[in-house]
């Protein structure tokens, strides 16, 4: 970045957003089977819509979709929240079973864009990490010969190596050695777990909170219709065991009669 070298990593991002170095599990869309997932992420579905690349957003269980909302602000940015995409879906059902690799997700997510026509994910995160780094982008963008070739085994090396502090680390960015101009002083600690709340706006946390609103009121109704079917089914039960009792007191009382008056014997 304009004759710099900037690391950018999985462990990178995660020192950005003020998260720990734990050891995650690392997303894998491909090996998820498409029926697992509407199963567990979708209301009474076990097939995925034959061909149909998405999935409707009405159709996801409650608790699914106060997730998708979080998912569709942070770790796969859309406005488009109608429809759930493969991929969304995928990630949905992996955050209800497994724990998830943040750092080495966005990661994998920004570099499988080069050379595409999509649009750059994360902006504001790869802006930041080249403010934090000394790059100063408040004059005209201006076009850089790159002069490093990049390849994958440089940022798999970026990874494994990175040290504790970002902004003293010889390790080079993507694609080869370097040294960081400028350093993090320890005050901008603070802005990378407050610029984590950036990512989420306000009508998007409105929007969670009315899910959660929503969610709770339809579990009070199935609650209390439930408990209409369980004291129709104890009065019906009670209404029969009352028949019940009527008709063998018949009997007894019919027994009775006939005991008292036998039928005449056969001529």
């Amino acid at each position: 970045m304009r004759g710099q070298y900037i690391p950018f990593s999985p462990l990178v991002i995660l020192r950005y957003y003020g998260l720990d170095d734990m050891e995650n599990d690392i997303f894998e869309a491909a090996t998820t089977n498409l029926n697992d997932v509407v199963t567990s992420i979708c209301q009474g579905i076990h097939h995925w819509p034959e061909g149909r690349s998405t999935l409707n957003y009405k159709t996801l269980l409650p608790q699914v979709r106060t997730l998708d909302k979080m998912v569709s602000a942070n770790l796969l940015p859309t406005t488009h929240t109608s429809t759930v995409t493969m991929e969304r879906a995928r990630l949905l059902h992996w955050l209800r079973h497994k724990t998830l690799d943040i750092g080495n997700y966005i990661f994998c997510n920004v570099w499988h864009i080069r050379n595409n026509r999509r649009c750059l994910a994360f902006p504001s995160l790869i802006t930041r990490i080249c403010e934090m780094s000394g790059i100063d982008l408040s004059h005209e963008t201006t076009r850089v010969k790159r002069t490093i070739q990049i390849d994958r085994i440089g940022i798999r090396s970026s990874e494994l190596h990175m040290p504790r502090n970002v902004a003293s680390s010889s390790q080079g960015p993507i694609g080869g050695q370097g040294n960081v101009h400028g350093e993090t002083e320890p005050a901008q600690d603070n802005l990378m777990a407050e610029d984590l709340h950036d990512t989420v706006t306000e009508p998007t946390l409105a929007s969670i909170s009315h899910e959660l609103r929503t969610w709770r009121t339809s579990h009070a109704v199935l609650e209390a219709q439930i408990r209409e079917i369980r004291d129709a089914q104890v009065q019906e039960a009670e209404s029969r065991r009352r028949e019940y009792d009527a008709l063998a007191t018949q009997m007894t009382q019919l027994l009775g009669y006939f005991n008292l008056y036998p039928p005449p014997p056969p001529q």
